[in-house]
C-alpha cells in the first residue's frame, strides 16, 4: 500500500519523530519524555490507519477500518495509565453526538484532521489535562466513525 494522498508526511519516519518530539514538555524529566512519545508515537500510528482507511482501495477497506478501530481502541485503553505515569488525573472521553449524524468516512476524515492538527501544532494555550480530553475524544471518535464505516459497507441482508 502505498502513502495516504491526503497525506503522505505521515508515512515519512524522519517526521514522524520530528512531530512526536515536539510534544515533550521542556521542564520534563526523561520519564515524561517517555510517555509523552509514546502517547503520540500512537497517535501517529492510529492516523497512519485511518487514512489507510480513507484512501485504500474499496476491496481493502474493511480491513484498515478494523485495524483502524483496534488501534483507536488500545489507545484508549493505555490512556489511563499514561496519564498516570504523568501525574495526570484521567479525564475520562468525552464523545460529540453531532458527529454520529454524519456518514462513516465523513465522521473519519473529520475526526483525524482534528488529531493531525494536535499532532502538528500543540495550541499553546492549553493545559496538558485538556489536551489528554481532547486526544482522548478524537481517538474515541476515530475509532467510532471507523466501526460507523465497516457498518455502513456491510450487507446486513446477507446474514439472514
Amino acid at each position: 500500500m502505498t502513502s495516504s494522498p491526503r497525506r503522505p508526511w505521515l508515512y515519512d519516519p524522519t517526521v514522524g519523530g520530528v512531530l512526536v518530539r515536539a510534544h515533550r514538555s521542556p521542564d520534563g524529566g526523561p520519564a515524561d519524555d517517555v510517555v509523552s512519545d509514546v502517547l503520540w508515537s500512537e497517535v501517529l500510528g492510529l492516523l497512519r490507519w485511518a487514512e489507510a482507511a480513507l484512501g485504500c482501495p474499496p476491496p481493502l477497506v474493511e480491513g484498515a477500518a478494523w485495524r483502524t478501530a483496534a488501534t483507536a481502541a488500545a489507545l484508549l485503553r493505555r490512556l489511563p495509565v499514561l496519564c498516570a505515569e504523568a501525574g495526570l488525573p484521567w479525564p475520562g472521553v468525552q464523545a460529540d453526538p453531532d458527529d454520529a449524524v454524519l456518514p462513516g468516512r465523513e465522521r473519519l476524515a473529520a475526526a483525524a484532521d482534528r488529531l493531525v492538527g494536535l499532532l502538528c501544532a500543540r495550541p499553546a494555550d492549553v493545559g496538558a489535562l485538556e489536551l489528554v480530553e481532547r486526544v482522548a475524544a478524537d481517538v474515541d471518535a476515530i475509532g467510532a466513525a471507523a466501526i460507523a464505516l465497516l457498518a455502513e459497507g456491510t450487507d446486513w441482508g446477507a446474514a439472514s
